[in-house]
């Protein structure tokens, strides 16, 4: 073995040696300290109550008020010494690049048990309910207890990793994840059961841990090539392709033959489908509806049926690929099936933009067969907008429209995105273009426009409608409800910013915080006083409870831990309210300790006049 290698190998050896003992230390510390003499909330609660308490003031108010400590002030005292340890660790940038790596050596050395130890009693504490779903019932009715509702998250997700699957064969690769995605289905209809016990609470689903990425990641490609051959075809680029265009696009996938039908007249029934408002023209969201993978029609168009020949414009799927995608739809069927019997609503996770598209595709067609009427609580399937990626709201205006087309609720959760780290690194190896925004400005505009486009297309028609029957347009919408709204927007931000903005427009836009049209989320662990406010004034707010084995969980907990380094504003606010927080209980045990030592002067005797 080279030097340069036995160096490398031990220097990583010490540094991981190094480090565990160092957090394993800090853990015991931590540990005793909160075995100190406890200074709970509840014992200090009628000394500080006048400090912490809500003036009573709006909502934007609290909000913006940094020394409002109602997200801390409940909790006890080793939570806050947990929390104020694990976001210092956030601050070392190194230390949270050098994680994966660590873990991974940690593991290759044998130390993933102390390695492991200390995650589940730091990091794992912090941002998880617990290793199954039963386990996170304590957290999601202490939440309750404070007006937040829970989002019960299974935290399993698979990502590419050519050296796992590089020495199996195709049969074995499709047996592995096809038998892994039916054990996670069984997984996660135990987390909508527990989820359906506990009023107005989701169950989250990543759809990588429903099939194989390697298949997902080829939809993508396939549907990304789809709509580059629309464009390319539009040729005076007005967003439509007349009956021609559209046959030369039918040309273009890479099965023609369709049973007994000749070409011409597949054309002919595709066309005379795709164009339902029968003006000659087709745009990419009916053409997108009409000739898709969602459909047993037309998903044999998709088969590759000659893998030899010259690479098709538009990549073709094997057939066993096309059964396994039609499986993946299957079992998201049945479980939307049980949340719809049990009334549990679900929110499909955004992940990793080379998954994305067939993400989307498979959400959008839940929605269409699940949203057309909306339960007690809302339209039942949510799917979730990476606003940080540069074609975001294009995406969302285009299954807006999409929704409004198919009579159905257009239920949407934005974030800005919680995979810039590894989606910029792929770019930059890859050689491609960087999906993400360039900068944070631009981030923020995108979301703020997404926010903006989805409560302007909640209160037009509820205008429209008033101007119908003869009301003023201009009154506020105090009609409008989950009953005849065309859409549903779940603001998931830790950004403050975002959440005073919508809250602003929201009172502008006469939406009261009870109407369930408008929805607030945070992570476990992060932005305790946004949700804890937000609860306080009625607000519909949620926060996401992840669970699983911990080793399946390490990659969730490194993008939080990736996040708060990155975002160091936000955990120094953090910080400095826990840091009030321990200080104000501090000072009211040693008042109390200095009462109970002042000395007892006897009385004199007794006089009389």
């Amino acid at each position: 073995m080279p030097a340069t290698t036995t160096t490398s190998s031990s220097f990583w050896t010490k540094a991981a040696i190094g480090g565990t003992i160092a957090l394993a230390t800090s853990a015991t510390l931590l540990n005793q300290i909160a075995k100190a003499p406890q200074m709970e909330a509840n014992s200090s609660s009628a000394q500080s109550a006048s400090l912490t308490m809500l003036t009573g003031g709006n909502v934007v108010q609290d909000l913006k008020d940094e020394h409002n400590r109602i997200g801390v002030e409940k909790k006890s005292t080793s939570d806050l010494l947990l929390s104020m340890f694990v976001y210092k660790m956030c601050t070392f940038s190194l230390l949270v690049n050098l994680a994966p790596k660590l873990i991974r050596l940690a593991e290759m050395i044998h130390l993933s048990v102390p390695a492991y130890w200390i995650v589940r009693k730091t990091f794992f504490t912090q941002f998880c309910g617990g290793e199954t779903a039963e386990d996170c019932i304590g957290t999601m009715n202490s939440l309750k207890n404070a007006r937040i509702n829970s989002i019960l998250d299974l935290s399993i997700e698979v990502d590419l990793n050519e050296s796992d699957l590089s020495s199996q064969s195709p049969e074995e690769i499709r047996s592995r994840f096809n038998k892994s995605a039916d054990n996670i289905a069984n997984q996660i209809s135990t987390c909508i059961e527990t989820a359906s016990n506990m009023v107005k609470s989701f169950a989250a689903i990543k759809v990588t841990a429903m099939g194989s990425p390697l298949l997902l990641q080829q939809v993508s490609l396939t549907l990304n090539a789809l709509h580059t051959v629309f464009k390319n075809v539009d040729q005076d680029g007005d967003g439509k392709v007349i009956k021609e265009e559209f046959k030369q696009l039918v040309k273009m996938l890479p099965n023609l033959a369709h049973g007994q039908k000749s070409f011409d007249d597949v054309v002919d029934q595709l066309f005379q489908e795709a164009d339902k408002d029968q003006d000659g023209r087709v745009d990419w969201v009916d053409f997108a509806c009409t000739v898709s993978l969602n459909r047993d029609e037309t998903r044999a168009l998709f088969a590759n049926t000659n893998p030899n020949d010259q690479p098709a414009a538009v990549p073709g799927l094997a057939k066993e690929d096309l059964e396994d995608y039609r499986r993946l739809l299957v079992r998201m069927e049945k479980l939307c099936d049980q949340a719809e019997k049990t009334q549990t609503r679900l929110m499909i996770d955004a992940e990793q933009s080379y998954f994305q598209p067939a993400i989307d595709n498979v959400a959008l067609h839940l929605q269409e067969h699940y949203n057309h009427t909306p339960h007690a609580d809302g339209p039942l399937i949510y799917n979730t907008y990476q606003m940080y990626l540069k074609d975001a709201l294009e995406r969302l205006q285009q299954d807006y429209t999409r929704a409004q087309r198919n009579g159905y609720i257009l239920a949407a959760k934005l974030v800005r995105g919680a995979y810039m780290v590894s989606e910029r690194k792929r770019a930059q190896e890859l050689g491609i273009e960087d999906p993400i925004c360039d900068d944070i400005e631009a981030t923020h505009t995108s979301y703020n426009a997404g926010v903006d486009f989805m409560l302007g297309e909640m209160t037009r028609q509820q205008k429209e409608a008033k101007i119908i029957q003869g009301k003023d347009a201009e009154e506020s919408p105090s009609m409008l409800s989950l009953n005849n709204s065309p859409v549903v927007l779940f603001v998931a931000s830790h950004n403050k910013d975002s959440v005073v903005r919508t809250c602003q427009r929201m009172l502008e836009l006469g939406l009261t915080p009870q109407s369930g049209l408008v929805m607030f989320g945070q992570l476990m662990g992060m932005c305790d006083q946004i949700s804890y406010t937000l609860g306080h004034y009625g607000y519909g707010i949620y926060k996401y409870v992840p669970y699983g084995p911990i080793h399946h969980v390490i990659p969730y907990l490194i993008r939080r831990a990736q996040e708060n380094s990155s975002v160091l504003g936000g955990v120094a606010v953090e910080r400095s309210l826990l840091f009030e927080e321990l200080k104000s209980r501090f000072m009211a045990q040693k008042a109390r300790t200095q009462i109970q030592t002042v000395p007892v002067v006897p009385a004199g005797p007794a006089t009389t006049l």
